[in-house]
């Protein structure tokens, strides 16, 4: 996958709080960097509001609009030609659409779950004509119910990402001798390990909350605490706090195990048979990518067209196939390559899901209680 979920997941913790005091520990090493974010934004082509109907601007994770076979099929299918363009970032897209007023020149749009419920507020979404998506029965119904978007009147889910546990095999049979099951292990053998956490306070402080039994979204102070004493207890076995520079040194045995999304950890799993991904038996957070229609898209009809398209079977397999991530088609399943779909972990059971969580919005004020400790976490401060 072409673009990490870093700053995806990193922004769903501060969507509306100020990154000051936390980009600020960046020079200290502990946290991954990523240059290409500082370039975020800068190759904003315009788009033309008003369109002819053989046209289609897409405005997308990368993984979604650079497949060229996919769009090249779409073309092939309907006449219409498909002009794609990338964001990093759901807040990216967010600002180029708000900015626009409505006339972004893009009408479909690739959203994250909690970015639906943002702009579905802000009435930047326009709701979906169910009568022109025929291909929406190939979709699993419990997707179609979820809480960021009940219904499904503004967005389709596509994708399915988790967060679990990427490991090598050889470095953890030889070192423990057992092989991991859930988040408690790193904590049994903290002694033992070498790991990195994702660099991201709502991902590893929800954790901590998830095996003290309380909601990855708590607002309870006194619960944030016990998972940052909680995760201190963890310092010694963590190398880092990164959540992309981790792929080479867990190959290679430099590391043992890493906190990982989906995407990354699967695709790296597929190339290494060394490498395992695991979803953590006691639960884990999820989330889904959607795609939606932003309010004042001038194809309409050639946007449906493009979602209706890739709500059949064949063509959600390939996508699922490009970026790694489960899929929400239930048809789909079926024709996934033989590798991806030998990974267990692609999609969470409905027995898992039952026992995860969903990182959802949370008030500045909790956000900045989840900081405060997050700083004194990484920095060491007591």
């Amino acid at each position: 996958m072409s673009i990490s979920r870093r700053k995806f997941l990193r922004q769903t913790a501060y969507a509306t709080s100020a990154l000051a005091s936390i980009s600020s520990l960046s020079g200290c090493g502990i946290f991954d960097t990523n240059p290409q974010n500082a370039d975020a934004g800068k190759d904003d082509v315009p788009r033309p509001v008003t369109q002819d109907k053989q046209t289609l601007y897409i405005y997308g994770w990368a993984t979604y609009v650079n497949n060229q076979e996919v769009l090249d099929d779409f073309t092939k299918e309907t006449g219409i030609k498909v002009v794609g363009d990338a964001y990093d970032s759901n807040e990216v897209m967010l600002a180029k659409l708000e900015a626009s007023g409505g006339r972004s020149g893009y009408s479909i749009i690739y959203p994250s779950d909690y970015m639906v419920t943002q702009m579905r507020d802000l009435k930047l979404l326009a709701p979906l004509n169910k009568k022109l998506l025929p291909n929406l029965s190939n979709i699993g119904r419990s997707y179609l119910e979820l809480p960021h978007d009940r219904g499904a009147v503004f967005s389709i889910p596509v994708s399915l990402g988790t967060t679990g546990i990427a490991y090598n095999v050889k470095a953890i049979n030889s070192i423990i001798g057992e092989e991991p099951t859930d988040w408690s292990y790193l904590w049994q053998h903290k002694n033992k390990l070498r790991v990195t956490l994702v660099n991201d306070p709502r991902e590893v402080m929800g954790m901590a909350l998830h095996i003290l039994g309380s909601s990855y979204n708590t607002k309870d102070p006194e619960k944030i605490e016990e998972a940052f004493k909680k995760l201190r207890e963890l310092m010694p076995a963590i190398a880092n706090f990164t959540t992309d520079a981790w792929r080479d040194p867990l190959a290679s045995g430099d590391l043992m195990m890493c906190m990982a999304f989906s995407g990354d950890a699967i695709s790296l799993a597929r190339q290494d048979p060394n490498i395992k991904y695991i979803l953590p038996n006691s639960g884990t957070s999820i989330w889904t990518d959607t795609i939606a229609i932003p309010r004042g898209a001038s194809n309409i009809e050639g946007a449906h067209a493009w979602i209706n398209y890739v709500m059949k079977p064949e063509v959600a397999a390939k996508i699922s196939d490009s970026n790694s991530f489960g899929t929400t088609n239930k048809l789909a399943k079926t024709m996934i390559p033989d590798d991806l779909k030998a990974i267990k972990a692609l999609e969470p059971t409905e027995a898992l899901i039952a026992l995860s969580d969903r990182i959802t919005k949370l008030d500045p004020e909790v956000l900045e209680v989840y900081e405060g400790f997050w700083t004194r976490l990484i920095t060491g401060l007591e």
